[in-house]
C-alpha cells in the first residue's frame, strides 16, 4: 500500500456487532470489492475503486471484549496505480468516509445490513478459505500482483 492511513476507533458496541457494520457497509458500497473475509477473527480487506482517483486498500480489522470494540482501519493506494500528489490525502478522506459509514451502521441512521460470508480470500477469481487469522491472506489479484497488507 502506498501513503497509508492508520486509525483506531473506540466504539462503545460488542466488537461483533461492529464487525458486522463493517461488513456491511463494505457489502452495500456500490464501488467496494471484499478481498478477503475471516469473521472470527473479525478482518477485512477490501478494495475500493472510486471514480476520481486512484484504487484503494481497507485493511479492517475489530478488536475488544464485551461491550468495547476497537476499530481498525488502514487505508492505502493501490501501488500498482501511478503515484499522485494528493495519496496521502484521498486515502484519510476514505478512510473518514468508512469510519462515518460504520458508526451510522451501528447507530441506525443509516443501515447497512450484512449478509453471512465464508471466510475466504481471493486468489484472481477464486475464493481460498481463510483458516488462520494470525496469517495474513496472500491475495493474488489481476495477473501475478500479490496484494499483501503490511500494517497492524
Amino acid at each position: 500500500m502506498r501513503a497509508p492511513q492508520n486509525d483506531t476507533i473506540a466504539i462503545a458496541s460488542s466488537p461483533e456487532a461492529v464487525f458486522d457494520a463493517a461488513l456491511g457497509v463494505a457489502q452495500n458500497t456500490k464501488n467496494v470489492r471484499v478481498l478477503a473475509v475471516h469473521t472470527g477473527g473479525r478482518k477485512l480487506v477490501l478494495r475500493e475503486a472510486p471514480k476520481m482517483s486512484n484504487p484503494k486498500f481497507l485493511n479492517v480489522w475489530v478488536e475488544g471484549e464485551g461491550a468495547q470494540a476497537q476499530l481498525n482501519i488502514t487505508v492505502g493506494t493501490d501501488p500498482r496505480t501511478p503515484k499522485a500528489l494528493l495519496d496521502g490525502r484521498a486515502n484519510g478522506k476514505t478512510l473518514k468516509g468508512f469510519v462515518e459509514k460504520v458508526q451510522a451502521a451501528l447507530d441506525g441512521s443509516a443501515p447497512a445490513p450484512s449478509t453471512p460470508v465464508a471466510d475466504h480470500y481471493l486468489q484472481k477469481k477464486t475464493e481460498v478459505p481463510w483458516v488462520d487469522p494470525a496469517q495474513d491472506p496472500q491475495i493474488e489479484l489481476d495477473g501475478n500482483f500479490v496484494a499483501v497488507m503490511l500494517a497492524r
